[in-house]
C-alpha cells in the first residue's frame, strides 16, 4: 500500500482555519490517508526570535506570551501546558541574556507545538479524528547543528514509520509539529526558517508517500517576486534540480533543503496556494523540452577581489582560500574566477572575517585584496539556462561583477543599487520576450 499523502500548511495559511479544516475534510471524504504538517501561526516564530535575540524585560515577555495565547484560543489542556512551558522558557532565555543553540531551539519549538494542538482541536470540533503530534517525540531525528539543523534520515525511518503508522491504523489524522526535531544528543532542534516545509518533505519520504503538498495562503512559485516584477507569471511545473536551484538561490516560497528527500525518494511535491487554488507548481522528474526561467536575487552581499601571486597556475590556490575562510567561520556564497582573479561573494557581517583570512594569501607586489563591496547575486534559473546567454543585455553584462553559468543556473554579481533593474531586464529578455 503506498504511503498516506502528507499536507503541510504554512502559517499565513493557518490564518483561514476553517477553510484548512474544510480541505482536510475534503481530502478524507476522498478516502485519503492523510498525514498534516503544520508551521507556527504567522507572527509567531517572530515574536519568539525577538526574545532570543535581545532578551526582553517581563512586561514585554508577558505581552509576547499573551499575543500567543490569543492566536490560539480554544487550546486543549495539553496546550495549555505549552502556553505555561512558553511562559517558563521565555523566563530562561532572559535571564540567560545569550541563549546557547539548544536553548534558543527549545523556545523556537513553542510555536509549532502550540499550533499543532489547536489545529487538532479544531479539526476535532468538526469531528475529524486528530491527534497533535511533536516530532521531537514521534522520533525525527536531525543532526547537532542547532538552528540549521539537517535530518538523520537512517535513525528516523523507523520510528516515524511506526508512530505515524499506529495512529493511521486506527483512522485517527496525526497532526506533526514541522520546523523541528530531535538531535543526536537528544535536544529540540530545529531546521532553520521555513524548515517545515523541510520537514513535510522528510516525513513524505520516510513514509513512502506519493505526493507531499505545501499549502501556503498566498505565496505561489512564480517567475519573478512580483513586488520587483509587475508581469511575473506562475511556473506550473519544475524537476526536481531546477527548484533546488530556485530555493538555493533566494527565492523564499522553499526551504532549500525541501528537495532532497523528495527527489532521493521519488516523492512529488505540490506548492499551491490556499487562496487560488487553481495556482499549483508540481515539482517531479524533469519534463523534456519544457522551458522555465525564473529570476531570483540574494541581496546585501560582500564582494572581495583577490589577486594571488601565480594566479591560477599555482596549484592548489582554491583549495587553499576555501580552507581559509571555512577556518574563519566564513560561507562563500559564490566564487568567479580567472586565470588572474578571485572574486569572491560572502554574508556582508562575515566580510571582515574574510579580508583577515585572505590577506595572508594577497602577499607580495603582484598580490592585490580589494572590497568589500555591496552586491546582489542575480540568478537566472531553468533548464538549459546556458543556451540563454546570448540573450542576456549588453547593459547587464557590463555592469556585472563577475558572472558563472551552469545548464541550469546562471548568476551574476551586480552592483547593489542595480538590482531591481537588472532583475526586470532579465524578466524582459528571458521570461516575457517567451509570450509575444
Amino acid at each position: 500500500m503506498p504511503g498516506p499523502w502528507v499536507v503541510k500548511y504554512g502559517g499565513a495559511a493557518l490564518t483561514d482555519p476553517e477553510r484548512v479544516v474544510q480541505e482536510i475534510r475534503r481530502k478524507l471524504d476522498d478516502h485519503r490517508r492523510l498525514v498534516v504538517v503544520v508551521s507556527a501561526r504567522e507572527g509567531i516564530t517572530n515574536l519568539l526570535e525577538e526574545a532570543i535575540g535581545r532578551p526582553p524585560s517581563s512586561r514585554r515577555r508577558a505581552e509576547i506570551a499573551t499575543a500567543i495565547a490569543r492566536a490560539h484560543p480554544g487550546l486543549s489542556e495539553a496546550g495549555q501546558r505549552h502556553l505555561t512551558r512558553l511562559r517558563s522558557l521565555l523566563a530562561e532565555t532572559s535571564r540567560a541574556m545569550r541563549p546557547d543553540g539548544p536553548q534558543a531551539d527549545r523556545l523556537r519549538s513553542q510555536g509549532e507545538r502550540i499550533a499543532a494542538h489547536w489545529l487538532a482541536g479544531r479539526l476535532a470540533e468538526a469531528s475529524v479524528p486528530a491527534v497533535a503530534v511533536e516530532a521531537d517525540h514521534l522520533g525525527l531525528i536531525t543532526d547537532n547543528a542547532y538552528g540549521a539543523s539537517c535530518i538523520v534520515f537512517d535513525r528516523s525511518r523507523e520510528p516515524v514509520r511506526r508512530g505515524l503508522g499506529r495512529l493511521l491504523a486506527r483512522g485517527r489524522v496525526p497532526v506533526v509539529t514541522g520546523y523541528f526535531g530531535r538531535s543526536l544528543e537528544g535536544r529540540v532542534a530545529t531546521l532553520g526558517r521555513g524548515g517545515s516545509d523541510y520537514a513535510a518533505a522528510g516525513l513524505g519520504a520516510l513514509l513512502g508517500s506519493p505526493v507531499v503538498e505545501l499549502v501556503k495562503r498566498h505565496v505561489s512559485v512564480l517567475s519573478a517576486d512580483p513586488r520587483e516584477v509587475a508581469d511575473a507569471r506562475p511556473i506550473h511545473a519544475l524537476s526536481y534540480e531546477e527548484a533546488e536551484e530556485l530555493a538555493q538561490f533566494g527565492a523564499k516560497v522553499l526551504h532549500p533543503l525541501t528537495i532532497e528527500p523528495a527527489r532521493a525518494c521519488g516523492v512529488v511535491l505540490r506548492v499551491r496556494s490556499l487562496e487560488r487554488p487553481e495556482v499549483v507548481t508540481t515539482i517531479g522528474p524533469g519534463i523534456a523540452r519544457r522551458r522555465n526561467r525564473a529570476i531570483t536575487s540574494l541581496r546585501s552581499l560582500s564582494f572581495l577581489r583577490l589577486r594571488v601571486p601565480g594566479g591560477r597556475q599555482r596549484p592548489g590556490v582554491v583549495a587553499e582560500i576555501s580552507e581559509k575562510l571555512a577556518r574563519a567561520g566564513v560561507n562563500l556564497v559564490q566564487l568567479f574566477t580567472s586565470s588572474a582573479l578571485l572574486c569572491l561573494v560572502v554574508p556582508p557581517e562575515q566580510a571582515g572575517r574574510a579580508r583577515q583570512a585572505l590577506r595572508p594569501v594577497a602577499v607580495g607586489p603582484a598580490g592585490i585584496l580589494e572590497g568589500p563591496r555591496r552586491v546582489s547575486l542575480v540568478t537566472v534559473i531553468g533548464d538549459g539556462v546556458i543556451d540563454d546567454l546570448a540573450r542576456i543585455p549588453p547593459s547587464v553584462l557590463r555592469g556585472a561583477e563577475g558572472l558563472s553559468a551552469t545548464p541550469r543556473a546562471l548568476s551574476l554579481a551586480v552592483p547593489a543599487r542595480r538590482t531591481g533593474a537588472v532583475v526586470r531586464s532579465l524578466h524582459r529578455a528571458l521570461v516575457a520576450a517567451e509570450r509575444t
